[in-house]
């Protein structure tokens, strides 16, 4: 699944590129984490519940935990704090 997901941002990497050039933009495309960043946002709707295109819908506590559960991530790997489970 995840290389499925890799291989879509990447390809839509590459398309955005390719097809600023066609039509002769100068400015530089969007980057990969452009690309990544949307996924994201798309992604967390979904699983708070919420229409990943209109954000309606979604579960504030879901949400939260989820948003938490991330907070708890970066303090462990990245900020070397322990993480207690609540």
């Amino acid at each position: 699944m995840m290389a499925a997901i890799y291989a879509a941002l990447d390809e839509a990497t590459r398309q955005a590129a390719d097809e600023m050039r066609s039509a002769g933009l100068q400015e530089e495309p969007p980057a990969y984490e452009y690309f990544v960043a949307v996924a994201h946002q798309k992604l967390f709707l979904s699983l708070c519940g919420a229409d990943p295109e209109t954000f309606v819908g979604g579960n504030a506590e879901i949400a939260g935990r989820v948003i938490d559960n991330c907070g708890k991530i970066a303090e462990y790997y990245w900020a070397g704090k322990a993480v207690v489970a609540e």
